[in-house]
Formats: structure tokens, C-alpha cells, sequence
């Protein structure tokens, strides 16, 4: 997107009026007052390096916004590899923060080596390639899957399979222990005068999300596998006073069976409590009986993870929805601020 300018009908006032404070005296300000914590990651997801210019975009946004002043690392997720000078292109827009560009897993072709004859043949099934046994199955190759109206490329089922499941014991996020997530598409409207990692880390959260709620889910089998790993089973989600808190099935009888999910787009999370052995068997077996299933995304991975561990812990309040606790970062994706759909942002172009 093009730098929104003052004016504009859908720019905020406040990336230029701040108690009539200049850029650089608010910069000044923020520099002074904001903390830089330990094992925090800047973290995106894109398929391949010609996402680099979108990426960049967005770095440039958050640099701007926030990063400037924190020079947090940054992980972006790849599924195929990049050339040299869409690195430099991401690591320019960066600024001064370390920037890592991780492979997510093997190629393609040593995914499918590794799968029995009858998954590989599943798979092409539902690629659409059962007449087509000379062409080479690829990540751009769009799939169907009973159960979803949805029919998206590869390259989309599996980031929803890497997203909920294998990103959390990555090597590439090994040292830290906070990620904030953004989508590569994200856009940010002005400079942060609060902090979200304040926020997150003195309050000792597990999850800060942007928006809630955001779809719902309600699968049969899973709830039989969150029944199996956890031995209680997640009924219904809500969220009071800005903090999101679980329902168990158990708590009561004929309770409804409906989990409202928090926005997958901007998200921070404490990944050691997603690390946890119980999650991580929970979201293996979430994930599909088969690979690269577009049914069970990061989504509700999140959200249950987060809700289970809350429960499981005798916790309460480490879920806080961010605009419900006074912290308004002005994020665009999908037309919206923040995931206020009355609050339209213009479109990326």
C-alpha cells in the first residue's frame, strides 16, 4: 500500500496529532519510556520470496510504528527458499533489527517421499490429479477436502497445518519465548504510544489477541480429541470484561458445543505455554488424520491451546483481548482497524 497521507478521509488523526506533540518529540518520548524485553520475536509467514515486497511493506509499517525504537528480531517463515536479493530487500525495510528467513520444512518432494503410497494417492485425489499420473503434484496445485467448502492451493492447506501445529517447536524460534505474530498483509496506521509487550509481559499473559470473536468451530472429532489428550473437553467460549475464558462440557449438562475463535491475523503469544508436551499431543492430533488438511487452521489452535492451559493451570485472566484493555495499535488487514468491522481501513494494493 502506498503511505496513507493526512487528510485522507480514512486516516486516523492521531498518527499526526498527539497533543500537539511533533514525530520526533513523541519518538523521543517513546524511546525513553519503552521497555525492551527479553525473548521477544517478530514473527510473519509468506509461501515464497515473491511475497518479499508485501513483507517489506509491512516491517516498514511496524517499523515505523514500533520497532524502531525495540529493534526486536524478526522470523519470516518460508515455504520455499529465497534469492539473496529479496533478503536484503526485507532486511533494508527492517532497519536495524536482526532478520531471519526460515524454511518451515522440508521441499515438497521430500514430504511426499516420506508419505505411504495410499496418502500420497489421497492427496492427489483430492488435488484433482487422478487422471494425471504424469504431472508432478506442486505447492500451487489447488485441493478440495470432504468436509470444507473451501478449495485453496497447497501451499495454503499446509500453512494452516504449520501454523497450528509445527511453527511452536521450530528451530527458528528456540531462543524466544514471546512471538508476535502479524500477517505479512497487515498494515499499521500510526505510532505506537503504548506498548503491547508491556501489556503481555508484566500481566504475565498467555495470549493478547486483536480480535474476538473471529468465525466459530464445531467439529465432532475434535472435541473426542481434546476429550482424549486433556480428559475435559472444550464446550463454548466468551469473553467478559476483555478477558476470554472456556466453558468444559463437563461443567454442566447439555451444554452447547460452539468455540468462537480469536483473529488469526495479529496475535502475541507466550510460546513456552504452547511448547507444553499436553499441547503439543493435542494439536498433532488436531491438525487432521491426513496431511495438509485445510479443516483445522491456526485459529482455533490458538484459542483452545490458550483456554485449555488456562483451565488446566487454575488460571484466570491471562487471555485479554487488546482493544478491551485500552490498547488501540490501529492495525489494518482485511478492511478493518484492529478487527473492528466498523472501523474500515483502506484496502491494500
Amino acid at each position: 500500500d502506498p503511505p496513507l497521507a493526512a487528510g485522507d478521509a480514512s486516516f486516523p488523526a492521531t498518527i499526526s496529532e498527539n497533543e500537539n506533540k511533533t514525530g520526533f518529540e513523541r519518538m523521543a518520548q517513546n524511546s525513553a519510556t519503552f521497555k525492551r524485553y527479553d525473548g521477544v520475536v517478530i514473527v510473519t509467514k509468506v509461501l515464497w520470496d515473491k511475497d518479499a515486497p508485501i513483507v517489506a511493506q509491512m516491517l516498514c509499517y511496524m517499523a515505523h510504528a514500533y520497532n524502531d525504537k525495540r529493534n526486536y528480531d524478526i522470523v519470516i517463515f518460508t515455504t520455499m527458499p529465497w534469492r539473496e536479493e529479496m533478503i536484503d530487500l526485507v532486511q533494508k525495510a527492517a532497519g536495524k533489527s536482526k532478520v531471519t528467513i526460515a524454511l518451515e520444512g522440508p521441499p515438497l518432494e521430500e514430504q511426499l517421499a516420506e508419505m505411504s503410497k495410499e496418502e500420497v494417492t489421497f492427496l492427489r485425489d483430492r488435488c484433482y490429479m487422478q487422471n494425471k499420473t504424469n504431472e508432478t503434484l506442486t505447492w500451487g496445485h489447488y485441493c478440495g477436502e470432504e468436509g470444507s467448502k473451501d478449495v485453496v492451493n497447497l501451499g495454503y492447506c499446509w500453512q494452516a497445518e504449520f501454523r497450528a501445529y509445527h511453527i511452536w517447536r521450530h528451530e527458528a524460534l528456540k531462543n524466544y519465548k514471546y512471538m508476535v505474530w502479524v500477517d505479512s498483509d497487515c498494515r499499521i496506521a500510526k505510532e505506537w504510544d503504548q506498548d503491547p509487550m508491556e501489556m503481555m509481559v508484566e500481566n504475565d499473559l498467555t495470549l493478547l489477541y486483536s480480535g474476538y470473536p473471529y468465525g466459530k468451530f464445531q467439529d465432532r472429532a475434535t472435541k473426542e480429541k481434546m476429550k482424549k489428550v486433556y480428559n475435559i473437553t472444550l464446550c463454548y467460549t466468551k469473553q467478559r470484561d476483555g478477558k476470554l475464558y472456556g466453558q468444559m462440557c463437563e461443567d454442566g449438562d447439555n451444554q452447547p458445543y460452539l468455540i468462537r475463535q480469536v483473529a488469526g491475523s495479529h496475535h502475541i503469544t507466550n510460546l513456552d505455554r504452547y511448547r507444553k508436551d499436553i499441547h503439543q499431543q493435542f494439536l498433532k492430533s488436531f491438525v487432521g488424520d491426513h496431511r495438509f488438511s485445510r479443516l483445522y487452521d491456526d485459529q482455533i489452535a490458538v484459542t483452545i491451546v490458550a483456554v485449555m492451559d488456562q483451565r488446566l493451570n487454575n488460571e484466570t485472566g491471562k487471555l485479554w483481548h487488546q482493544r478491551s484493555n485500552n490498547l488501540t495499535l490501529m492495525l489494518a488487514h482485511h478492511r478493518q482497524y484492529d478487527v473492528q468491522p466498523r472501523e474500515r481501513a483502506p484496502a491494500n494494493k
